[in-house]
């Protein structure tokens, strides 16, 4: 993906001068080793380390890697210590989110997926809680949000609120079905610009809907 190099470097002087970050945006993933205790759940063998090797922004990324005959390859903690984000339609407090910005990458295999639960529960909300990319091989409920897997680095930012409905976000699933994915920059925030100047560095964006067609058709899964 064009321009990631930039935006590491733009970010990572934003976040030193302590500028375009407020109280209301969230990291629940970024430069943080710690996402290794936090994730420590998984149904098939599937291994989690972090790369310093492939990255979004900053020098890492976390890494899953799982036997290519799988289907549902992942990591998950249905209940995060310290997490339990109630996604609104109008936050106004700090345990208060509506929009989320995630970055990813797939070497090998078909397809990836990120997912968010109710309060600890998997699937409970309107379109499943779940993001997805290429073929959702575990068929659960879920937003496609582009055609094919992505070879090369992609971000998206996305309204929860539109996308899932009010639900207490409580922890969080890195699905990558086969193979490797990985899993870079997500951060929640009260608004849709936030996290686009959080990506773009402190400089004002063009409006989202020039972004999102690069996207490729959303697509639901039933």
């Amino acid at each position: 993906m064009r321009g990631v190099k930039l935006f590491s470097a733009v970010l990572t002087l934003v976040l030193a001068m302590g500028l375009g970050l407020r109280a209301d945006v969230v990291e629940l993933f970024d430069e943080g080793e710690d996402i290794l205790d936090k994730m420590t759940n998984q149904d098939t063998a599937t291994a989690i380390e972090i790369s310093e090797d492939e990255f979004f922004n900053g020098e890492i990324s976390v890494r899953l890697e799982s036997d290519a005959a799988v289907n549902n390859g992942q990591k998950y903690n249905p209940n995060v210590p310290g997490w339990g984000y109630s996604i609104v339609e109008d936050p106004s407090d700090e345990m208060e989110m509506r929009w989320i910005l995630f970055a990813w990458k797939k070497d090998g295999g078909e397809g990836m997926m990120i997912q968010f639960p109710d309060g600890g529960s998997w699937g409970v909300q309107t379109n499943g809680g779940r993001y997805f990319a290429g073929v959702n091989k575990a068929t659960w409920p879920g937003i496609q949000v582009s055609d094919e897997a992505p070879i090369e680095w992609e971000y998206h930012i996305r309204d929860l609120f539109e996308d899932f409905g009010e639900f207490n976000l409580s922890g969080m699933a890195l699905t990558q079905f086969d193979n490797v994915g990985y899993y870079d920059s997500i951060y929640l925030a009260w608004t849709e610009e936030e996290l686009e100047q959080l990506v773009m560095g402190i400089m004002p964006v063009e409006p989202q809907d020039k972004l999102t067609s690069t996207w490729g058709k959303v697509k639901f899964a039933e």
